[in-house]
C-alpha cells in the first residue's frame, strides 16, 4: 500500500489548482475564498487517509493479448473516509454549496491521480500504461467483479450489494500496461461509453458537460436554482 500522490497533496490548495477547478466547475470569482476553505478542510484528512494499492492481476484468456510485453494490474486508490464526512457534515448543516465544492474538489483530485499513477509505473518498471478497464465497462470486466477485485486488494475499501464503494471518494481499475513503445493510454475515457459522465473527455482534449446540464439531484437542483 502506498500513500497517496504527495506531489498531489503538495498542490492541493495552490492558488493555481483551485482557479483551475473553480473556472472549469463554473464558480463565480467570488466563490474563491470558500472553495480554498473547503480544500483546506479536506486537505489534513487526507494526509492521514488517502492511500493507493496495486497488485498484479492475471487477465482472463478472452484478455489476453499475443504481445507478450503485456502485462495487468489491479489497482485501487481512495481519499479516505474523512472527505465523506466532510461532505455529510456539510450536508447535514444545509450547506449544500460546500458540499458540492467537496464534491468537484474530490473529483479533480482523483481526475489527476490516473497521471500520476502512469508516471509512477513509467518511473518504477520497464512498463507504461497503454489502458484502463473499468468494472462494469466491458463484458470481460462485469460490475459484479467488484467485491473480488476489492478483496484482492485492501480491506480499507468495501462495496455494498448496489456496488457502491465506501470510502465513496474511491476508484478501480485494471491498468493494461506494455512495452510497447506505440501504444500509450490517450485518457481514461478511452472506451467508455458513458457520454452523460461530467468527467468525460474526448481525445487529448477535456470536454467535460457542466454541472447543472446534467440530471441533479434535488439538494444540487436547488444550489443551481433548478426547480422542476
Amino acid at each position: 500500500m502506498e500513500d497517496f500522490f504527495p506531489e498531489l497533496l503538495d498542490e492541493f490548495v495552490s492558488t493555481d489548482f483551485l482557479k483551475k477547478v473553480r473556472v472549469k466547475y463554473h464558480f463565480d470569482e467570488k466563490q474563491a475564498a470558500e472553495i480554498q476553505a473547503a480544500a483546506e478542510e479536506m486537505l489534513p484528512q487526507m494526509r492521514q487517509e488517502a492511500f493507493w494499492v496495486k497488485k498484479k492481476f492475471f487477465a482472463k484468456k478472452e484478455w489476453q493479448s499475443e504481445d507478450s510485453d503485456t502485462a495487468y494490474e489491479n489497482v485501487a486508490m481512495s481519499l479516505g473516509a474523512g472527505v465523506d464526512l466532510l461532505q455529510e457534515s456539510y450536508s447535514e448543516k444545509g450547506m449544500l454549496l460546500e458540499s458540492y465544492m467537496v464534491e468537484v474538489l474530490a473529483s479533480e483530485l482523483l481526475m489527476r491521480s490516473y497521471d500520476a499513477y502512469n508516471r509512477y509505473v513509467m518511473h518504477h518498471s520497464a512498463y507504461h500504461v497503454a489502458r484502463y478497464h473499468f468494472p462494469g465497462s466491458e463484458e470481460a470486466l462485469p460490475l459484479e467483479m467488484l467485491p473480488q477485485l476489492l478483496s484482492s486488494l485492501t480491506q480499507k475499501i468495501t462495496c455494498n450489494s448496489a456496488f457502491c464503494m465506501q470510502p465513496k471518494k474511491s476508484v478501480v481499475f485494471i491498468s493494461e500496461l506494455t512495452q510497447d513503445e506505440t501504444l500509450f493510454c490517450k485518457g481514461i475515457c478511452v472506451g467508455c461509453t458513458n457520454t452523460a459522465c461530467p468527467n468525460r473527455t474526448e481525445d487529448d482534449n477535456l470536454i467535460r458537460k457542466r454541472m447543472t446540464d446534467l440530471p441533479l439531484t434535488y439538494g444540487y437542483s436547488r444550489i443551481f436554482g433548478i426547480h422542476k
